[in-house]
């Protein structure tokens, strides 16, 4: 993998590249490019460098459930990030994480906004779970609270106002993503899957995801992309 220290470089070279001196951008270009061929790095490679990949925890193991990767979508198409799932082992199972592939600053927003969501959605499913009643069988709790956390991203979806990438953008996330995970493979998240009796846990989901908060700590205008009332 190419040093990020090389990368930097040809990034300051070709910013200088574009000053207004034509005897500074001249010299800048060439050295920027002098140093592509030296190291083999294309263009690709450059803008890959502008990626950013922030992570955070999830609350899941080795595979997540559908309703938590249904809310890393709700956090890409707000925020224009990638989200890849990645299963650590551990002594005792396996702990799951999302990293948000993005221009810098949008990545760390992504996987922030993630984690205070996910919290808001995993307190209120649990809430919905409790509630249930003590003669429901386990598979059927676990059923409907699932198809109200599936339902509590969809109303938080009602708010969120999706952002448009760049074509540029998505080729570098594409190159970013090639580069860091060389093993990468598909993954199929836990669906167990909805009944015609589940739509009153769907409809409690639903208010429940349009209730959705982001700390006040967010940026004004990230917050404006993903407006929870």
């Amino acid at each position: 993998m190419t040093s990020d220290r090389i990368l930097r470089k040809i990034e300051r070279c070709l910013a200088l590249s574009r000053s207004a001196n034509e005897h500074e951008a001249g010299i800048a270009l060439r050295q920027a490019q002098r140093l592509m061929v030296d190291h083999g790095i294309n263009e690709l490679d450059v803008a890959a460098s502008t990626i950013g990949r922030a992570t955070t925890q999830a609350a899941a193991g080795r595979k997540p459930p559908k309703w938590l990767d249904r809310l890393a979508a709700l956090v890409n198409a707000a925020f224009g990030t990638l989200a890849v799932y990645e299963a650590r082992p551990t002594f005792t199972g396996w702990e799951g994480f999302y990293a948000f592939l993005g221009e810098q600053s949008h990545a760390r927003i992504a996987a922030y906004a993630f984690e205070v969501l996910q919290r808001q959605l995993v307190t209120d499913r649990r809430a919905f779970l409790s509630g249930m009643s003590k003669r429901a069988k386990r598979i059927t709790k676990i059923r409907r609270s699932d198809a109200f956390a599936s339902a509590w991203v969809l109303g938080a979806y009602e708010h969120i106002v999706p952002v448009e990438i760049a074509t540029d953008t998505v080729t570098a996330i594409d190159h970013y993503k090639q580069r860091y995970y060389t093993t990468l493979k598909e993954m199929n998240a836990i669906d167990r899957g909805q009944q015609a009796a589940d739509h009153k846990a769907m409809s409690r989901g639903f208010e429940a995801g349009r209730r959705a908060r982001l700390h006040s700590s967010v940026a004004q205008d990230e917050r404006r992309a993903l407006s929870h009332g």
